[in-house]
């Protein structure tokens, strides 16, 4: 099934200058930076490629969400036209980006920026549509919602046609990351509990970590390694990064009160947004200490900048 396109070419993005503060846990040799877009009440980072480009959202003082990509030290305003909420979820290697927006009539529609061209995605006959994730090959990964309103995932492909992601007998479903081999990471909720999932090629993998009462699987690196947030029974919210190999390394914004990684890129590094103790939300980069060795692997994504 194909989607619905709309669109218009990009124009008058806004730049600002970024504004970072580091933090270290020097017992786990972890760095973390804060992001916070100049003057804004809140700040999220939702993905960052290989090249170290990071998009996400910020909230205005008065109230109006806009996207933003955080590039080269300087940010970039991204509003989806005729918006009244845009949020950059997703960008490739190739600086593709991915979102949601919402209309005058606060409709929820998905959005791909390829080569400064806004393109609308609406999956035919859904009351809304969203995108969330991208792969270096252009496929893009969300979440629709039916007339009956139950909630799907979905990949759309490079070759615009849309692929319905369930889990069998679940009442909601979404999609949000891929990575360059197709492997798909989300959620699914059965009788009011949410479940993490890998799903490879129509087999699908449970994620649940250990102590949770809730796991949101939100990206997937070429080489396999899945990052997200989970809920404990206290009702903090903390960071998760899954090997494939299978240990997990569970994480927390040094001195936040809730931790909620959204990124994850081929070197390893993630981003996210904590909350501070004061209520405020900030995104926050962690550069790892580790490094991942890819060689020639055709799996591996390069930065494709000039």
């Amino acid at each position: 099934m194909r989607p619905h396109w709309t669109t218009y070419l990009m124009l008058g993005l806004v730049l600002g200058v970024s504004k970072m503060a580091r933090a270290d846990d020097d017992h786990e040799n972890r760095a973390f930076l804060m992001i916070d877009f100049p003057d804004a009440a809140a700040t999220f980072a939702n993905d960052i490629n290989s090249c170290g480009d990071i998009v996400g959202r910020y909230n205005s003082a008065g109230g109006q969400s806009h996207g933003f990509l955080l590039s080269g030290g300087e940010f970039i305003t991204i509003d989806a036209p005729g918006s009244i909420f845009t949020a950059a979820r997703a960008i490739n290697s190739r600086g593709d980006i991915s979102g949601i927006y919402d209309d005058l009539k606060t409709r929820r529609h998905g959005f791909v920026i390829r080569d400064g061209y806004f393109s609308s995605i609406d999956y035919p006959g859904a009351t809304l549509t969203s995108a969330n994730g991208m792969n270096d090959r252009r496929d893009v990964t969300g979440r629709y919602v039916s007339e009956d309103g139950r909630g799907h995932g979905h990949v759309l492909s490079a070759a615009d046609e849309f692929r319905t992601i369930d889990f069998q007998d679940a009442v909601d479903n979404e999609a949000n990351g891929i990575n360059n081999r197709g492997v798909v990471v989300g959620r699914y909720v059965i009788a009011g509990t949410t479940y993490g999932y890998r799903w490879d090629d129509g087999e699908f993998t449970r994620i649940d970590i250990p102590g949770a009462v809730f796991t949101w699987p939100h990206r997937i690196s070429p080489r396999g390694d899945i990052t997200g947030p989970y809920d404990t029974a206290d009702g903090r919210r903390h960071g998760f990064l899954l090997s494939r190999h299978g240990p997990v390394t569970t994480f927390d914004v040094p001195e936040a009160t809730a931790t909620w990684p959204s990124g994850l890129n081929p070197q390893g590094d993630i981003v996210g947004n904590y909350t501070a103790g004061d209520g405020r939300t900030h995104g926050f980069l962690w550069i790892r200490g580790e490094r991942d060795d890819h060689g020639d692997s055709e799996d591996a994504a390069q930065c494709e900048k000039d």
